[in-house]
């Protein structure tokens, strides 16, 4: 089968493209490992539109929700790599291959690892990546969150709900967040910050045991239940050769032509989200460019003959 569209990636740009998908009536599927993103990650969710205050896990509930009244099921599989046949996309995951005439990848960004020692072998065995997700698992518990970003220190600030102790470790002499996190963290007792280290090792026969960390050149270890990981993104494109900056994000068409806004530098190939150029990433900004992307490739696909040339960025 030729599908009309392929969305790679459930986060609130590719979800998004999916409902406009959806209320189009094209021939569409989406492919995604997880359903929410990053967006999941997110303890409070204060600045999205119609919404005060909610979770980062209650609203990408609410996106899946949506897409289930129209009917969108997630195929749950990993995208291997993305490509074009003549005239086709060509889409292959872990499972299988799929063809379109246009794809949309809104696949994101994935966390940096620490890459030391036992961080792979006890990955959920009390090492972890999302602190919204598993926080609830470490109640009265002793944890720690490697990270002095935003993204470090609010994952802290969430798992003091639950933790009976937190430390924050930092390489950098200070938390590089901003002030009023800062100031979140100072006023909790049960958050203790401990700056300019360097990570060596992770510890535990069949979960987490402890950290050893060097600070002022020697070497300390600290007893742990759990660890999270907060040392920052990388963007989730090695599937594709599109055009990319010197970060890895895709780089897309500003264009005043419908069918080429979002597009990347291979005609019928678009992207949105946090995987694109686009400077501001931020939820609402992701759902906003995933309905661009669709409505360019809604119209790339209402003009569709096989005869698209590359785009050179």
């Amino acid at each position: 089968m030729i599908y009309d569209l392929i969305i790679v990636g459930a986060g609130p740009a590719g979800m998004t493209a999916a409902i406009y998908a959806a209320r189009r009536k094209i021939n569409f599927i989406i492919i995604s490992l997880d359903v929410g993103g990053q967006m999941s990650w997110s303890s409070d969710v204060e600045n999205y539109p119609g919404t005060t205050s909610i979770s980062g896990v209650e609203l990408a509930n609410n996106f899946r929700k949506h897409l289930e009244v129209y009917g969108i099921k997630i195929k749950q599989e990993e995208t291997v790599n993305i490509s074009k046949k003549k005239d086709l996309c060509v889409v292959k995951t872990k499972r299988n291959t799929y063809e379109s005439k246009a794809v949309l990848i809104a696949s994101g960004k994935a966390p940096k690892k620490l890459g030391v020692p036992g961080e792979e072998e006890l990955l959920g065995k009390g090492v972890n990546y999302c602190a919204v997700c598993d926080a609830p698992l470490y109640g009265d518990k002793t944890v720690a969150v490697v990270g002095g970003g935003n993204s470090g220190m609010d994952a802290a600030i969430f798992l003091s709900k639950y933790a009976k102790k937190v430390y924050i470790f930092e390489t950098r002499s200070e938390l590089t967040g901003e002030s009023y996190l800062k100031e979140k963290i100072t006023n909790d007792k049960k958050i203790e910050v401990i700056t300019g280290v360097a990570i060596n090792e992770i510890k535990g026969k069949n979960f987490v045991s402890s950290l050893v960390y060097e600070k002022a050149g020697k070497t300390i270890e600290i007893k742990l239940d759990g660890i999270f990981v907060e040392i920052g993104l990388i963007t989730k494109a090695d599937f594709t050769n599109v055009q990319k900056n010197r970060w890895g994000d895709i780089m897309i068409f500003r264009s005043t032509r419908s069918n080429e806004e979002n597009m990347t530098s291979v005609s019928g190939i678009y992207a949105a989200g946090d995987v694109t150029d686009v400077t501001s990433k931020q939820i609402v900004v992701a759902a906003g460019e995933g309905c661009k992307a669709f409505l360019a490739a809604s119209d790339y696909i209402s003009r569709w003959d096989g005869k698209h040339k590359e785009n050179k960025k």
